[in-house]
């Protein structure tokens, strides 16, 4: 099972030009069946990312849209993801929201997760990042 990061759902929704094919490739895998893993904490940036770009409107159909493939389990975060998230982005020098993601997936032992982020979680040993 792979995990699936904010900037996945946020490309689809603005129809990035560079990122947006490959984004909606991977969420049509997932529509087609393959199973994978986001978490609430990701919802939120999406949501988040969306009220800073003044595009409020988006936010709903954009949820209701994540929310609708069946085969994407939506994993809260706990109290001990924001603790382990800490250390994580102490130790590994990550934004906070990455490094409870990164929590979550330790906790779910999930070790790929979909994104292009290189600068963050690519540069982890520990989870293969994957966009094609």
């Amino acid at each position: 099972m792979r995990f699936i990061d904010s900037n996945i759902f946020i490309y689809v929704a603005t129809n990035h030009p560079r990122f947006g094919p490959t984004s909606k490739n991977i969420l049509k895998r997932i529509e087609q069946g393959e199973e994978a893993t986001t978490s609430t904490l990701v919802i939120c940036e999406v949501a988040w990312v969306f009220e800073a770009m003044g595009r409020q409107g988006d936010i709903k159909p954009t949820i209701e849209k994540i929310l609708s493939y069946s085969t994407l389990h939506i994993e809260p975060f706990d109290a001990d993801d924001l603790i382990v998230g800490a250390t994580i982005m102490a130790n590994h020098h990550l934004d906070f929201n990455d490094a409870v993601n990164v929590a979550l997936m330790e906790r779910l032992a999930i070790h790929e997760a979909y994104t292009n982020d290189e600068k963050h979680l690519g540069r982890l040993g520990f989870i293969r990042t994957i966009f094609e």
